[in-house]
């Protein structure tokens, strides 16, 4: 055996003799078992780590805008909109979406929002009046594009 083997000393019964049995463990299958717990202990927090809603409110609003970019990229799809008030002033809001996958599925491709075409977002806005939306429905010319706009749908649910 060489310096790298660890001994266990087994015994066991055998007929009516005790025997030892010599287990050899290579420190390799030690050292690798050991960093694997060690992956999962440091990666178990990060797997776990998807965010809640806390950034947004509970009350569900409706807000009309003008597209000016669409991200596809994981965990969610966002759209960023402008805003225009009662006074003229235009606010940036940008929009959370569910995951690429799932909004491919609802009928939403990297195609169907353009810059510039007239959108209604619905959804929760975010706390304290920030520019910000959990997207629930988006429509464009009176038809629906994401959701549904007269209920209140599955993508602002809390999925926890």
């Amino acid at each position: 055996m060489g310096s790298r083997d660890l001994m266990r000393v087994r015994y066991f019964e055998m007929g009516s003799k005790l025997r030892r049995h010599y287990v050899r463990t290579s420190l390799r299958s030690v050292t690798a078992g050991l960093a694997i717990v060690m992956v999962f202990t440091l990666l178990g927090g990060v797997v776990s780590a998807h965010h809640g809603r806390a950034g947004y409110s509970e009350s569900v609003s409706t807000v009309k805008g003008t597209v000016t970019a669409v991200q596809w990229k994981n965990p969610h799809v966002y759209i960023e909109f402008d805003v225009k008030d009662e006074k003229g002033v235009v606010t940036n809001w940008k929009g959370e979406l569910s995951s690429p996958s799932t909004m491919l599925a609802a009928g939403l491709s990297r195609t169907t929002l353009k810059p510039g075409d007239e959108i209604v977002v619905k959804g929760k806005s975010g706390q304290n009046g920030a520019p910000l939306s959990l997207v629930d429905s988006i429509t464009r010319d009176g038809k629906p594009i994401v959701g549904d706009p007269n209920a209140e749908g599955r993508f602002i649910q809390n999925t926890r």
